[in-house]
Order: structure tokens, then sequence, then C-alpha cells
């Protein structure tokens, strides 16, 4: 009997406990699911869902980390513990917007709670760009301005202050029409009298639109119309604007200029408008703005007309990127013919207006030419303005047609007229032998007359250092030179003598002997070998003269 009062005790305290605890802890503190992080502008927020299928009054608390698992280096965050709604504001507890970071969040229940749920996120790669602020301003003309306020952009760069207008009739059928849009700009092409509806938003794809805005259009416009039809001739950097004429009587216009980097900042482009120099108060229909632009700018134009002290609305704005709207003109071309070659002299486009084209998109050009009775064509392609073609056929016509190309920037002009020249008439095949002949025999000549004059040269040189000739012995040195010692000799003292012929001989004479011995002297004279002769005096002494 003791028994079973203890026992009915031990029930009744039993059923005393909530059913919670009867329920599998699995089943009643489960993990919160699609925890997410939303980003917008500077703002985060932690939002999850959690179901509750015990009817639970339960609380949840969220901490972050550099890295999921890692208990010890995990912080609370104080604006998000016990919170009773599911989703926390965390963004002052971040710091850098480009870092990644692991947040959980889990439930309590008293002093029981679910496992957690983790989350890494980068608060830059989530973001998006929050609705923008947007109103609407009347203005001359029955135009509507659009002013657009920037959300907390801080973290974000410029590129994506640039929005896009969605805007449409009010209608039970519209169309929509998207397009660019600055604060500031006048909205085009409003017909009066109705009712247009419009949201803005970031050009990003991650951007929320602004809430819709719907107004109605004035009454049509009743004073000078706007100028219409804006273009712009661009050709060698030489820029002129154009526009319609549509106006009776005297009536003048006005251009002005948007730097293109206003409409990344200016909170009201309205505001940036510059007039152009020599393009106010002009009678004409175009206007020359070359000088005031650079090559690499982005530029925005718009015209107004004048009468009196009438006024029209301004026309619509028009873009302008000198580097990509310049368009290259053809080259001019000068070409001289030789026998076998063209040689040609390229002008490049715009050098006329003293526009440095060639300098400015570096130039190259290529040279289409073919024989005129030939449809075939040969390309090449030069980076300089003179250009020599050689390999041709003498008397011949050739054609042939250049054209610019700027590799930088992708362009290419037109051609250049097509210019057709002949060569020169080649000399006949019988003259150029000829001449060949006559050239081969001069080398040989000339030729010949070397060789001769070297010999003859060669041999007087041997002649001279190198004789042929030996002295007599008698004169010769044991070495086989020239005796000095004879040379040394001086001159042997004679005196002067007179031989006188006389017919009549003494008796006593020999004719016999006299005559033998002239003979004897003639012999001796010729031959030389015997003789002593004076090379001063100029006298040859015999031993057989007689003297007196």
């Amino acid at each position: 009997m003791q028994w079973l009062l203890i026992l009915g005790a031990l029930r009744l305290r039993f059923c005393q406990f909530p059913v919670v605890l009867l329920q599998p802890r699995s089943t009643c503190l489960e993990q919160p699911e699609n925890f997410t992080a939303y980003v917008v502008n500077t703002n985060i927020t932690l939002k999850w869902d959690w179901n509750n299928p015990c009817g639970l009054n339960v609380t949840f608390s969220v901490q972050f980390g550099k890295s999921v698992g890692e208990l010890e280096s995990w912080s609370i965050i104080s604006e998000c513990q016990n919170v009773k709604i599911m989703e926390c504001d965390v963004s002052a507890a971040i710091s850098n917007f480009y870092e990644y970071y692991n947040v959980s969040v889990r439930a309590y229940a008293g002093d029981n709670y679910s496992p957690w749920a983790s989350l890494e996120f980068n608060p830059d790669q989530e973001a998006k760009v929050g609705p923008p602020g947007v109103h609407l301003e009347s203005i001359h003309g029955g135009d509507w301005k659009i002013i657009i306020s920037n959300p907390d952009l801080e973290f974000w760069s410029p590129a994506k202050l640039d929005y896009k207008l969605t805007i449409w009739k009010n209608s039970s059928y519209p169309e929509k029409k998207t397009l660019d849009v600055f604060s500031g700009q006048a909205i085009p092409d409003l017909e009066p009298e109705k009712t247009y509806c419009l949201t803005v938003k970031g050009r990003e794809e991650n951007s929320i639109p602004s809430p819709e805005i719907c107004i109605k259009t004035l009454k049509a416009w009743s004073g000078l119309p706007r100028p219409e039809n804006l273009h712009i001739y661009a050709l060698n950097m030489k820029y002129i604007l154009y526009w319609n004429n549509t106006y009776d009587g005297n009536v003048s216009f006005t251009v002005q200029l948007l730097l293109g980097y206003h409409t990344k900042m200016s909170p009201d482009i309205s505001k940036n408008w510059l007039s152009v120099a020599g393009c106010e108060n002009i009678q004409t229909m175009h206007c020359d703005f070359s000088s005031a632009v650079a090559f690499h700018g982005i530029y925005y134009f718009r015209v107004q007309a004048v009468h009196n002290n009438n006024k029209s609305p301004w026309s619509k704005m028009l873009k302008f990127e000198p580097k990509d709207d310049n368009v290259l003109g053809a080259p001019s071309v000068t070409v001289n013919a030789s026998e076998d070659s063209l040689n040609i002299d390229i002008a490049f486009p715009g050098e006329s207006e003293k526009n440095d084209m060639n300098k400015v998109y570096g130039l190259t050009y290529r040279v289409h030419y073919w024989m005129e009775s030939s449809s075939y064509s040969k390309k090449i392609k030069e980076g300089t303005t003179s250009i020599s073609i050689s390999g041709l056929v003498a008397d011949t016509s050739y054609c042939l047609k250049v054209q610019a190309y700027s590799l930088e920037y992708q362009k290419s002009s037109k051609f250049s007229n097509v210019t057709c020249t002949k060569t020169i008439k080649g000399k006949p095949s019988h003259f150029k032998n000829g001449v060949a002949f006559l050239i081969a025999l001069a080398v040989c000549v000339v030729t010949a007359c070397l060789i001769v004059a070297t010999y003859k040269f060669s041999q007087q040189l041997k002649h001279v250092f190198f004789p042929s000739c030996h002295l007599p012995k008698f004169l010769q040195s044991p070495e086989g030179n020239m005796n000095s010692s004879i040379l040394s000799v001086p001159e042997e003292e004679t005196e002067s003598c007179i031989v006188i012929a006389d017919n009549h001989l003494p008796n006593d004479v020999n004719t016999i002997d006299f005559k033998n011995s002239q003979n004897s002297e003639e012999i001796s004279q010729d031959s030389g070998t015997y003789s002593s002769y004076d090379s001063i005096s100029g006298h040859n002494n015999t031993p057989d003269q007689k003297t007196v």
C-alpha cells in the first residue's frame, strides 16, 4: 500500500511538468532557417526564419567571428542579444565593408537552446543600391526637371550614382520606356496634358527602384519652338553642331556645353551648363566648336532659340565623345613612277586643316595596288607617309588606293580616290646589250692598262735599286762594291801641251812609225780599256803621245 502511495505521488509530479519537456529537443528547438544578410546602401540587417511547433516563448542571440567553429574568436553583438523578432541590425558592428564576416544565430527557450545557424558574407558583394529620393520641378517651356537625391553611398564608387528613369503613361496598357537620366535634367518627349508615372533606380543590376511618382503635364507650349534634330559633323577633328531651321524671321541661337563629369558629381546639372565661345547669339543654324573640346573628353550640348525677348525651351541634350565620334577622312595621295617602281607620298587625314591626326591616332597606311588590266590586287602596310613599291613591269599602267588605320582606336578611314599611273618605258634589249658590252670592254681595257703600267713601274724600280750590270773587277772592293780608294785618288797635275802638226817632217823621223803610232792611238781611244779620262779637263793622255 505504501508503494502505491509513492507511485501515485510520482505520477502526480510528473504530470505537472510542461508538455514541452516531453517533446524531443530537436522538434521544439530547431535550428533557424533561411539565415540571410540584407545590405542596402550601408545598412546591414540579418534575417532568418524559425518554426515554433511547440508554441514556445523563445528569444534569439547573434554572434560573429572570423571563422566558423572557432568559438574562442567569436564575439557577441549587444544589439542582437535576446531579441524576440527574427531580424537584427548589425550595421554598427561591421567596421569594414570589404571584409568577410561569419555570423551565427540560435534560439533560446529558458536554459535550452537550438543548434547554431551560420552564415559567411561580404557586405560589398551583398550590397544593393537603395532607392534614391526623387521629385519633379516644372521649368520654362512646359518641361519637367527631375531632381534625384543620392542615397547614403559611403562605400560606393561614383559610377554607381548613374541612374535610369522608367516612365510610362498612366493608362490601361502602359508602354514603359527606360532611359539614362541625370539629376537636374529635363525629361524629354512628354505630351501635354497627360498623366505620367515614373520610378528611378541606379544603373547597377542590384539597385532598388524608388517609389512610383505620377504627374500631369501642362498645356502645350505656344511660344517659340525648341530647336530640333541636333547632330554633329565630326571629320578629321573638326566639329560642327547642326540643327533644323524651323523658324521664320530674325531668330538667333545660343549653344551651351556641359562637361561630362558633372553628370556623375552634380546634384543639379542645370546649374553647370556653359555657353560655347563663338556660338552665342548667332544667326546660323550651325556652330563650329572644335576649339572648345578636348580629344579625350565627354560633352553634352543643347541649343536655345531667341527672338526679341522670347526664348524657346532648350533642345534635348546631345552627347558627344570626340575620340569615338570623330571620323577619319580619306588620305590624299601623290604618285611618281619610274621604270620598275611607284613612289607614293601620302598626306594624312586632316593635314590640310593642320590637325595632326597622324600623331593623335598613330596612323598606319594600307596600300592596295594592281595592274589596270587586272582585277587581282596586292596589299602592303606601312607606318610612314612615304612608300615605295618596287619590282613592277616597265611601260605598264598601275592603279592604287590608300586607307589610313588606327590600331589603338580601331578606326579606319575611307579609301583615297583611285590613282592610276604608268611606269616609264624601258630601254630596248639590244641597246641594253650594247651598253653592257661597252661597259665590259671598258673594264677590260682599263684592267689591261693597269697591269702594263704596274709591270713597267716594277721594272723601273728593279733597274734603279737592283741593276743587272756590274763594275769592273779592279773598281770593285772585295765585297763587290765600288772601290772607294780608286775614286778618292787625286787628279795628277799635267801640263797643257799643244801638238803642232808639221808638214815638213825632219828627215830623221820615220814616217811609218808615226802612222803606226797614230793608229795605235786611235785603237787605244776606241777600246777605252787602257785609257785614262780626265773627268775635269776632258783630255785623253796616252803613253804613246809625244808632248812638247
